[in-house]
């Protein structure tokens, strides 16, 4: 990616209602690159799967699910294709197996390279080896929502046209998550609420297994869909389809739209007379390259 860090902001966490309709309409992402897996729900290593879990992995959002197979490996070495789901709008494909996975068992998912929207080419797949907890996942889990926010506005490669385009990258603060079913097993869902694009509802931007603690998730956003005043909640969502009870925490900052100029101020008293026509010169400038570009 070949970005360019412009202009950044701080966001305070303003209390919001909310109802989300978590199929309201796809996340807004490119489906021009490749269709790899992203992460995995259980991940690889867990070692507290409950018996009762969905399985899923997250794709990118150029990926199209043909029937390709998702394989289980059981503990007794027996290997089944299973039933998968695709959701779209998440780039989320799971399994759900008939009977509840044993306790203290080590099981193996194999998730197959999709093909593109856009592209004939495969992209890759993976697999995530995991053991299986004693006692089932009973309980949903508990999220303190989204807590801050901070954007930049960088100039990225567009996977569909090859060309350098603004976007507004969003790097969101999220409290602290728990579950009976384990942290390393909480998908995260994020939604825009305000600004841009939305118009009386609320669309998802990002679902992805939930990061580390201490880590912050970042949402690109086209400029014309994130310019203003722009807001975002999320919640948690465990194995068993549980969610957490956070979508009325909202977060929300102020962005401005490019190209602005961030000019350096000429005070009275400071300075000699020729210095500061020189630099009352160079904000001309900029004002005429500007205005220039904006005319283009």
């Amino acid at each position: 990616m070949h970005a360019l860090a412009v202009r950044r902001g701080i966001a305070a966490s303003i209390p919001f209602s909310l109802v989300l309709g978590l199929a309201a309409s796809p996340a807004r992402a490119s489906s021009c690159g490749k269709p790899d897996l992203v992460d995995m729900v259980p991940p690889d290593g867990s070692t507290d799967v409950p018996p009762n879990a969905t399985l899923a992995a997250h794709y990118t959002a150029s990926a199209d699910y043909l029937g390709e197979d998702v394989v289980l490996d059981t503990p007794d070495h027996v290997s089944n294709a299973l039933p998968a789901t695709f959701d779209a709008t998440e780039g989320r494909l799971s399994i759900t197996p008939p009977d509840p996975l044993v306790a203290g068992g080590t099981y193996t998912v194999h998730w197959p390279a999709l093909r593109g929207l856009n592209a004939a080419a495969p992209g890759v797949g993976g697999q995530a080896t995991f053991t299986v907890a004693p006692v089932p996942d009973g309980a949903p889990p508990a999220f303190e929502g989204v807590v801050g926010v901070s954007w930049d506005l960088l100039r990225e490669n567009n996977d569909c046209t090859n060309t350098i385009e603004p976007r507004f990258v969003f790097d969101i603060d999220l409290g602290g998550a728990s579950d009976d079913g384990g942290r390393d097993n909480l998908t995260l869902i994020l939604f825009q609420t305000m600004g841009g694009a939305v118009d009386g509802g609320s669309v998802p931007v990002l679902a992805a297994a939930l990061p580390a603690a201490g880590t912050r998730p970042r949402v690109a956003l086209p400029v014309g869909d994130a310019t203003g005043h722009v807001c975002f909640a999320g919640l948690v969502r465990d194995t068993t389809g549980a969610v957490s009870n956070s979508a009325d925490k909202q977060v929300c900052v102020d962005t401005t739209a490019p190209p602005f100029f961030r000019g350096c101020a000429v005070a009275p008293g400071n300075g000699s007379p020729a210095a500061a026509g020189v630099a009352l010169t160079v904000v001309l400038l900029a004002g005429a390259r500007r205005r220039g570009r904006r005319r283009s």
